[in-house]
């Protein structure tokens, strides 16, 4: 099973309270785990405050991009996913329309308004070692579904509804899912 490029629905039966009602892509799986980012969790850290902290000037770009929490892991560090349109240094490619990148060089072509395409900033990413992540699948932790760049990219989706509208992609309507979904 390759979870890669697909999103991970956290259900009722999620233990983890850092993961309720997550909508995570999955940005790379394999033998050795998995990382994702969490696309439906806005920070209150601002643009703004990312570019003053590593001294980058904000002379173009928009104000009012939100941030998110990408996950627990490494929430110091930026993660942006963004449509695959320009190269930049450390990227990952996600699929032939995502990629994702955590070098300055995308974060200054945000600030001058150059990158090409729509992007979503996460402060901090998700981890699995090993097979943990297959596990949580077969728990009925996660629903799992192809990913959708509308819904991760569209600033017009509320990020607290990403959730229902990932539910809504596989046609499962939130009051679907009782506590003990998937058992007999």
């Amino acid at each position: 099973m390759n979870l890669t490029n697909q999103m991970l629905i956290a259900t009722p039966d999620m233990a983890d309270e850092r993961f309720t009602k997550a909508v995570i892509l999955v940005c790379e799986h394999n033998e050795h785990g998995a990382l994702g980012i969490n696309i439906n969790m806005p920070s209150d850290i601002t643009f703004d405050e990312i570019l003053e902290s590593l001294s980058i000037p904000a002379d173009h770009h928009d104000n009012d991009e939100v941030i998110y929490e990408g996950g627990p892991v490494n929430s110091q560090c930026g993660f942006i996913l963004h449509q695959n349109r320009q190269d930049y240094d450390s990227s990952i490619q996600i699929s032939n329309g995502i990629a994702l990148t955590t070098s300055k060089d995308i974060i200054k072509a945000i600030a001058n308004n150059s990158i090409n395409g729509e992007w979503l900033m996460a402060l901090g990413c998700a981890t699995w070692d090993a097979g943990q992540l297959e596990q949580e699948v077969a728990d009925n932790d996660w629903i799992t579904c192809s990913s959708n760049e509308n819904l991760i990219f569209n600033p017009q989706h509320d990020p607290q509804s990403k959730w229902e509208q990932a539910l809504n992609i596989i046609g499962v309507k939130p009051h679907q899912l009782g506590g003990d979904i998937g058992h007999a």
